[in-house]
């Protein structure tokens, strides 16, 4: 019934909404890259720190190394997906109200959010890569980073030894 109420200056201020929500985004994402792009490479410097032995530096280099490589891998599928979800709300068609699921405790179903789901679901279906990124669960994360974790420490001290 919203529909009816809406004027063309109202659809076209929700996509004008949207799309700075977006850029504010993909702005927001740009400088976190920025900021994991500065800490790698102060990483660099992990040789000037005096650590008691080579092992626990090699160590300490693994955390942060697979640490890195996880934030960069996310915050850059974000970014994508945010960047798409712009470029995709100049020309995508809201969805239908009666096509949106919502929480039980919200009543109403808002042009903007029918818009913002008509996004969502043409960057998962075109760009699925980004839209994983997007979607994984801090766990799912934090396993990545474990697993990197461990296959770094475990590289490092063998070539530790064997050099």
């Amino acid at each position: 019934m919203e529909e009816l109420t809406l004027t063309s200056k109202n659809k076209q201020d929700a996509r004008i909404a949207l799309l700075r929500y977006y850029s504010s985004e993909c702005v927001a994402h740009g400088a976190y890259l920025i900021a994991i792009s500065l800490g790698f490479l102060s990483l660099t410097e992990i040789d000037s720190i005096p650590f008691t032995s080579e092992l626990v530096r090699s160590i300490v280099a693994s955390l942060l190394l697979s640490l890195f490589i996880v934030l960069l891998v996310y915050t850059l599928g974000r970014t994508f997906f945010w960047s798409y979800l712009r470029t995709t709300i100049l020309s995508v068609k809201p969805k239908e109200e009666n096509a949106v699921k919502y929480e039980v405790d919200k009543t109403t179903v808002t042009f903007v959010q029918r818009l913002h789901l008509a996004c969502v679901d043409y960057v998962k279906e075109k760009h699925s890569w980004s839209a994983t990124i997007y979607t994984l669960k801090n766990s799912s994360l934090a396993l990545v980073w474990f697993y990197l974790f461990v296959i770094f420490t475990i590289v490092s001290i063998l070539l530790l030894y064997l050099l």
